[in-house]
């Protein structure tokens, strides 16, 4: 690990010399150093030692009524610092060829953070009106003109999916104003829970269209997509399984520009959103009761469980100060089929609803920032689920005060 990091840092102080060595291939190195200082009054479910922050826990009570989970919490962190490189081509089969890779110290789990991770490796192949990405980039479902403008990390999860994969997109304006794009994706690190090669041995990519209209200082969009899961080979009798479960998930979106003021919304409703680090997951199709217990050595099917979250997110720009609110709800609607729950193939699924407010203010001069984010969490977790894994009677709420104060440098 050291001696490849030493050759990414060797190639990025030689970027601009490789740049001048040919007339074809320009290497543009960029990236951001940054501090940050986290407070929270509740304990919470996180990572990356409370870089990547999701909610409040649920509330564990002592045998004096006292909730355990109360109390403040600090750390200070630069896992986000991250570099990375801008490749300008040659033409390629009549179109512009441009590649990026990216890596920060954020790691894939807990376990690894502060070691080096992939972000971003993808080309691009730009003709007039039609483009082709190939590698690991962001899901068709992170809008890169249209998500949250947190200081937090992570763009508002789990209100808004965070999902980085490899996959293949096709993109074709029609015109000015209206474009489309057709993406075929593999999950890596972001992916569903369960069995890992489950997407993979389900041999189908998870497929997203999404349509948008851009015109001026306006955006509007819709993304629908669709991905298969095999979970099994084998039952636990040994016996060969097909059993395969697909899920869908559907997302608008846009963004309004007015001179200084900005505001973005987005909703997104599907079954087993767990990849995008949102509530969600999959169990057992049928019913588990104690004069009916479900039987787990026959070759059963699949149920989702289904989810909706909706966020707004607004920027004020004055001057040198930029003053923005951020506010979102999530909520787990449960499975349309009767459930059984299988532990490890789902994600956050006692959560019942989730809100965030979060006001923030960042002063920008140059390509430094200063900024402050306060947000408050409400969390309501399921005290009973009916058949369907929907919430029968539920806790009272939980609420965290999170606080963040980030200094950072571009270049």
């Amino acid at each position: 690990m050291n001696r490849f990091l030493f050759l990414i840092i060797l190639l990025f102080l030689c970027a601009g010399s490789a740049s001048s060595q040919s007339e074809d291939i320009k290497v543009t190195p960029y990236g951001f150093v940054s501090y940050e200082a986290i407070l929270d009054t509740y304990r919470s479910v996180e990572s990356r030692d409370g870089e990547l922050y999701l909610f409040p826990k649920k509330p564990v009570f002592d045998d004096n009524g006292t909730d355990v989970n109360e109390g403040n919490k600090l750390n200070m962190l630069s896992l986000q610092s991250r570099f990375g490189f801008m490749i300008g081509g040659p033409e390629v089969w009549g179109g512009k060829l441009n590649a990026r890779l990216e890596a920060d110290f954020f790691g894939i789990d807990q376990a690894s953070s502060r070691l080096l991770r992939l972000r971003l490796a993808y080309l691009e192949l730009k003709w007039e009106n039609t483009e082709l990405l190939a590698g690991n980039a962001f899901h068709p479902t992170f809008v890169m003109d249209c998500f949250p403008s947190n200081i937090s990390f992570a763009a508002a999860v789990p209100f808004h999916p965070l999902n980085r994969s490899p996959q293949i997109r096709i993109t074709h304006n029609l015109n000015q104003t209206f474009s489309g794009s057709l993406s075929l994706l593999t999950h890596g690190y972001h992916r569903t829970p369960g069995p890992f090669d489950a997407q993979r041995n389900s041999g189908l990519p998870d497929t997203q269209l999404q349509l948008r209209v851009n015109r001026n200082n306006f955006i509007l969009g819709t993304t629908a997509g669709y991905k298969f899961l095999s979970p099994r080979d084998t039952t636990n009798t040994g016996m060969a399984t097909s059993e395969t479960i697909g899920s869908y998930n559907l997302q608008a979106f846009t963004r309004v520009n007015i001179q200084n003021f900005t505001l973005k919304f987005q909703g997104v409703y599907g079954e087993n959103l767990s990849h995008f680090i949102m509530i969600g997951g999959y169990g057992a199709k049928g019913t588990n009761t104690a004069g009916n217990p479900f039987d787990w050595d026959a070759d059963y099917q699949y149920a989702n469980l289904r989810t909706f979250s909706a966020w707004l997110d607004m920027d004020y720009k004055n001057n040198d100060l930029i003053y923005g609110v951020f506010a979102g709800y999530t909520e787990n609607l449960g499975s349309a089929d009767p459930y059984v729950k299988i532990p490890g193939y789902s994600r956050f699924d006692e959560l019942h609803t989730l809100f965030r407010v979060s006001p923030r203010i960042v002063y920008r001069v140059h390509k430094f920032s200063a900024a402050f984010e306060y947000s408050f969490y409400s969390a309501v977790y399921t005290l009973d689920f009916d058949e369907n894994q929907k919430a029968a009677s539920t806790l009272d709420p939980v609420t965290n005060n999170h606080l963040i104060f980030q200094l950072k440098y571009v270049f």
